[in-house]
């Protein structure tokens, strides 16, 4: 006989390693596009491994000589591992999933760190801060997949929320201190007033702003 604990379902199914997936505590990096995510490179590695291996083999590599040019991450592996990356992003959710802006996706970056980091702005969408918290993050197989991440996940195609149609990621916490940081410096120059939006960015389009912000950051 079996029971709950230890049937066929049990043992096969849900007690099964799952492929093409990964956890990791998420941190913050600010540097980040908000449709970024800094993936560990020892994880990225094995969520890809299919991928980067079938792509060496149409490039005319028997499958025993990709898959060891995947186990010794060579230069020629690691440069199909960032093209794959570049066009199959990560899916990312933190549970419990409520809405449909807890369940995100984002083009990979290769980071050494152990963790996943994350852009600040997407946090609220996952309910999510920076005490500890864990994310799951999924590779989609199927192009079909692949195409709905893409058209449909990233947070960029996703600015509004639903319903009432409000700007759903908005700057808070790290970028409103950064503005403040940023226009309260001390400058012995005087302001710089536009008389409408087309001047100032017209200078900026000239290389006057920036030029003026290199010596404001001198002084």
């Amino acid at each position: 006989g079996s029971s709950p604990k230890y049937g066929t379902v049990q043992r096969k199914l849900l007690g099964s390693t799952v492929d093409l997936v990964g956890r990791a505590t998420i941190v913050p990096n600010p540097n980040l596009d908000m449709d970024q995510v800094g993936l560990p490179e020892d994880k990225a590695w094995n969520l890809y491994k299919p991928f980067v291996v079938r792509r060496l083999v149409r490039k005319g590599m028997s499958r025993a000589a990709a898959a060891e040019q995947w186990k010794d991450r060579g230069k020629i592996a690691r440069q199909e591992l960032v093209a794959e990356m570049e066009v199959r992003p990560v899916i990312a959710n933190r549970a419990p999933t409520l809405h449909r802006y807890g369940v995100m996706a984002f083009w990979p970056k290769l980071t050494k760190n152990k963790v996943l980091e994350i852009p600040p702005i997407v946090t609220g969408g996952f309910g999510a801060d920076f005490d500890g918290d864990a994310m799951q993050f999924h590779v989609p197989a199927r192009e079909a997949a692949v195409k709905d991440a893409v058209d449909k996940l990233l947070p960029s195609q996703n600015l509004l929320s639903t319903g009432e149609f409000k700007v759903h990621y908005t700057p808070s916490h790290e970028y409103t201190g950064g503005l403040w940081k940023a226009t309260t410096g001390r400058s012995n120059r005087p302001p710089i007033r536009f008389r409408n939006k087309k001047d100032a960015l017209d200078a900026y389009r000239r290389g006057e702003i920036l030029r003026l912000r290199g010596e404001f950051d001198k002084s």
